[in-house]
């Protein structure tokens, strides 16, 4: 069997959460499951960004595609992780299963606090790269 990989190009602007990332990565079994499944230990915290309307259009795509599923503990909610680079970084792309969850919104995980890696600030215009 023959298997493709797929790209996906996201493109937005760097913005301030609401420190949710941040308390996602945090949690010991979403850590335990990153290095399991991806290798690495994350940041305490998410980059996020605000997507064009052209990459919202891509977000929508990626929803319904097969991500890999972070098995929450009881009383939380899942979400989906996506293999990523962001300016040559390997990352993850975390689509969180919850309901009006913003669709413009890209969060993205990494071992290294990225904004501080990547010297990036708010509005400063980011390329994803998801691959499927």
């Amino acid at each position: 069997m023959v298997s493709f990989l797929q790209e996906i190009k996201f493109v937005g602007k760097v913005d301030t959460g609401q420190g949710s990332g941040k308390f996602f990565v945090e949690l010991p079994w979403v850590i335990r499951q990153l290095k399991e499944l991806f290798g690495f230990n994350p940041y305490f915290g998410t980059l996020n960004l605000r997507l064009t309307p052209e990459s919202i259009k891509r977000r929508v795509y990626l929803t319904q595609q097969n991500g890999v599923l972070v098995k929450p503990e009881r009383g939380y909610l899942s979400g989906y992780l996506y293999r990523a680079v962001i300016s040559g970084v390997s990352c993850c792309v975390v689509l969180p299963d919850v309901s009006n969850y913003p669709e413009d919104l890209l969060e993205i995980i990494a071992a290294k606090h990225l904004r501080e890696l990547l010297s990036v600030k708010d509005g400063d215009i980011l390329t994803v790269i998801v691959t499927l």
